[in-house]
């Protein structure tokens, strides 16, 4: 695929929530004239509708790990920043509604570009694994076996919930979902160690 044009990406991408949806059922044609370009130009820079898929769902992710990167670096403890990392992943699946839900159902094809993988790697993944390995040699994680595993389950964990909450609500409340789902993220689902335990009933013989 050839290096797309600045203005062509930026009329393809303020497109693509209003065909992204029904992506499946549309041609070449229909993706041309929704962003307002020819299609004999469109056939120059791609070959067809899966290479505009392809390069949407690059340019998404693309943004996700951007903006996941900065967060990663700004001015705080390992916690502060991993809160700040999960807000740009929900945030930047905000921004981009249509094509967030057009990459979870489009999973497997998406698995098919290997740099789309590499992107996820670099502005995701690397990052919450040095959060996460900083926070263990300061004492505010606990120690983890394997930060990569942990990290690809963080990715999909939001992944999800923003899937969830663009599904039913049309929109993700970032404020909302952070205050609900940091603190289990951060500290996980057991009790603290100096909570207190709640007494078992005694069996009845």
């Amino acid at each position: 695929m050839r290096e797309v044009p600045a203005g062509m990406a930026a009329k393809l991408k303020a497109a693509s929530n209003s065909f992204v949806a029904s992506f499946d059922d549309l041609n070449m044609n229909d993706i041309a004239v929704a962003a307002g370009l020819s299609r004999s130009s469109l056939y120059y820079y791609f070959a067809g509708k899966d290479d505009v898929l392809g390069f949407l769902l690059r340019a998404m992710v693309d943004e996700l790990a951007e903006s996941s990167l900065a967060a990663s670096t700004i001015t705080g403890d390992a916690p502060t920043r991993l809160r700040a990392v999960i807000r740009a992943q929900l945030e930047s699946l905000n921004a981009h509604p249509a094509t967030s839900q057009l990459l979870i159902a489009n999973l497997g094809r998406a698995g098919k570009l290997p740099d789309l993988a590499a992107r996820v790697r670099a502005g995701f993944h690397d990052p919450v694994r040095r959060l996460l390995a900083e926070g263990a040699a300061d004492g505010t994680f606990r120690p983890l076996v394997d930060t990569e595993l942990a990290s690809a389950a963080l990715f999909g964990a939001v992944l999800v919930i923003g899937l969830e909450s663009l599904l039913l609500h049309g929109g993700i409340d970032v404020d909302v979902v952070i205050d609900s789902v940091a603190p289990m993220f951060l500290f996980g689902i057991a009790p603290s160690a100096d909570a207190s335990q709640p007494r078992r009933k005694a069996s009845r013989r």
